[in-house]
């Protein structure tokens, strides 16, 4: 299971990498936000039947063909976020 989870994260983390303008975290709050989502689709996943009898090939796949929505990460700080529903992916509107 760790070997999958590893592979599982790798392909997640670099995928969400490659969608920030800086491709690195901006800080410890987003990387942890961004690690627990992983760990949770993972989990959903794993006790899914979906990794019963895929081939190496076939976990790779599955693997690369799941999407998590993450949230917009903009900032450390509270005043320069955007706020995102989780759920859907969408930006929330702000009161100001």
């Amino acid at each position: 299971m760790e070997e999958e989870l590893r592979r599982f994260r790798n392909i997640q983390v670099y995928r969400y990498l490659s969608s920030r303008p800086q491709q690195c975290f901006s800080g410890q709050c987003e990387y942890d936000a961004v690690m627990r989502m992983i760990y949770d689709a993972w989990i959903e996943l794993y006790f899914s039947d979906k990794l019963e009898k895929l081939s190496r090939q076939g976990l790779d796949t599955l693997y690369f063909n799941t999407v998590i929505v993450f949230p917009d990460f903009v900032a450390d700080t509270p005043q320069n976020s955007i706020p995102v529903d989780f759920i859907t992916g969408k930006k929330m509107a702000t009161v100001s």
